[in-house]
């Protein structure tokens, strides 16, 4: 039944994610410069591209997303 119980909350999270990046791909595509503007109060994290094109093995430990903000 535990097992049951963790599955159903898994899926849940699954389906969380897939939706918002759903809208937020949704709002970037319509958008005609590829800019998003968020509003106040909006969830929203940055990524870190810096790291991107490093080929050190130590890029692969830091965060490339920044904290909630």
């Amino acid at each position: 039944m535990e097992q049951k119980r963790l599955d159903g909350a898994e899926q849940a999270v699954l389906h969380a994610v897939r939706r918002d990046s759903a809208v937020f791909d949704k709002r970037v595509l319509r958008s005609t410069t590829g800019e998003v503007i968020f509003k106040e109060g909006q969830l929203i994290q940055v990524y870190d591209a810096t790291q991107e094109m490093s080929f050190t093995t130590t890029r692969k430990l830091l965060l490339g997303w920044s904290a909630p903000r």
